[in-house]
């Protein structure tokens, strides 16, 4: 159940306990996440009433709500938008959480392009005043499956000064023959509250994701699976992704139920640095100035055969070639304002942000210049081959973002208050690249602005 006095970053900057927010908010706490034993940032959307999520080999950690999925629904660390989820989500342990808010229904407001069926918040442990406190849990599954875990806070000794520290490591094991994913993550944060009035902070946090992966058991005719037929799963027919032949009536060949037809040389995976440092300032009473800058680098890459349609002629198994690889840079800002007054007599509070940020990431993806398939394998204890030679178009995009976010609650009386927002935004995509064989892609170079506008009441 969301505590309803806990203050979600990410449904609005007013500082309203989810109690007083008018949104759909609930938020996975640790402490949900270690009782329910919720291992990576997918399981946590067991927690939540109207989610749901996967780890689907092309886009891990995506999610589901009210409708809408992939990248309708942003996907924020620490509050701050790195891209669409199904380019930028990876697979990520939950070590490292103070909680994940699950903010449903469209909030644009909040954190801009994309935010159709919600946004969904990954909120870092935060360093604690006091004594050191050291934590150390392991767990191990019946796959194989292992995690093991350290984290550490306090106070350094040093007057107002702070810090925590999260390690983690883990293995995922399926039941796929050769699927699993490494886990390995590292975050550090130090606070330093200078004085009464004014504290700051620097995180370090490097995340790691390795493995292999599967992308799907093949449909296979009846006649040709005879006993192995597996019942009461499918039905109907197919079209071959190949030829576009017929395939059918279709079933599930039971002998292949842990086969994996992907390369043996596949692998996929991503190494992400995050860099933050920032600073709150009550310079009044009432004004309270906030910012949080932030560089964000990440590579990933995906290298598979990931396509794979029964041949009605041959009764073999056609596949195809595919990789892609990420090399992404962010560098920018949030700057927070938060003013209480009196209007009238009743109580006033403004919130305002202002965001600037430049994504720029570089794709290489195959270009494909032979006829598919790229080659076949038999159905049964298929010889899994290699991936083969690469032929990389060139894919590059820089936006830029620059984005002013207001909200005012007025306290009409001690239970009735008016809320309302508005959200302005210019964002600026420029995109070039080359083939694989030097040509210019149609269309390219482009570049094209948005100035979108975003509002609610309340």
């Amino acid at each position: 159940m969301t505590p309803l006095n806990d203050v979600p970053q990410s449904a609005t900057r007013l500082g309203l306990p989810v109690i007083q927010t008018p949104a759909s908010v609930e938020v996975v706490t640790e402490r949900t996440i270690q009782e329910q034993g919720y291992r990576t940032t997918t399981d946590t959307a067991q927690g939540a009433v109207g989610v749901l999520s996967g780890d689907s080999a092309g886009a891990p950690a995506s999610f589901s709500m009210r409708g809408f999925s992939g990248s309708q629904i942003n996907i924020l660390y620490n509050g701050i938008w790195t891209g669409p989820g199904d380019i930028t989500s990876r697979w990520m342990d939950t070590a490292g959480l103070a909680q994940v808010e699950f903010l449903k229904g469209p909030s644009s407001i909040m954190s801009g392009l994309n935010a159709i069926g919600g946004s969904i918040n990954y909120v870092n442990k935060q360093p604690t005043s006091g004594p050191v406190r050291n934590e150390i849990d392991a767990s191990v599954d019946s796959f194989g499956s292992f995690r093991t875990h350290l984290g550490s806070g306090g106070n350094t000794g040093v007057q107002g000064l702070d810090y925590r520290f999260d390690a983690v490591g883990s293995k995922l094991n399926s039941f796929i023959d050769g699927d699993f994913r490494d886990l390995a993550g590292l975050a550090a944060q130090l606070n330093y509250r200078v004085t009464a009035d004014f504290a700051a902070f620097a995180a370090f946090e490097y995340k790691n994701d390795y493995g292999h992966a599967y992308w799907g058991t093949p449909l296979v005719p009846v006649s040709f699976a005879g006993s192995h037929a597996v019942s009461g799963v499918v039905s109907g027919t197919a079209v071959s992704t190949f030829d576009g032949s017929i395939i059918g009536p279709l079933t599930i060949d039971s002998r292949t139920l842990t086969t994996n037809y992907n390369v043996a040389d596949n692998a996929t995976g991503a190494h992400d640095l995050w860099l933050r440092g920032g600073f709150a300032w009550t310079p009044l009473a009432n004004v309270t100035v906030k910012d949080q800058y932030y560089s964000y680098q990440a590579k990933r890459s995906w290298f598979d055969s990931e396509t794979y349609a029964f041949n009605n002629a041959t009764s073999t198994i056609d596949r195809d070639r595919f990789f892609v690889t990420h090399n992404q840079h962010i560098i920018g800002d949030n700057a927070d304002l938060t003013w209480d007054s009196r209007i009238l007599g009743m109580d006033n509070r403004f919130a305002a942000q202002l965001q600037v940020s430049s994504n720029w990431i570089t794709f290489e993806q195959e270009g494909n210049p032979d006829a598919f398939p790229a080659d076949t394998v038999s159905v049964i204890n298929p010889s899994p081959g290699v991936y083969g030679p690469e032929f990389p178009n060139t894919r590059n995009s820089w936006l830029t973002d620059v984005a002013g976010s207001f909200e005012d609650r007025l306290k009409i009386t001690p239970v009735f208050a008016l809320i309302g927002g508005v959200r302005l935004e210019q964002l600026t995509l420029n995109r070039f690249g080359v083939n694989f064989d030097g040509t210019i892609p149609d269309g390219q170079p482009f570049s094209k602005t948005w100035k979108p506008v975003s509002y609610r009441a309340a």
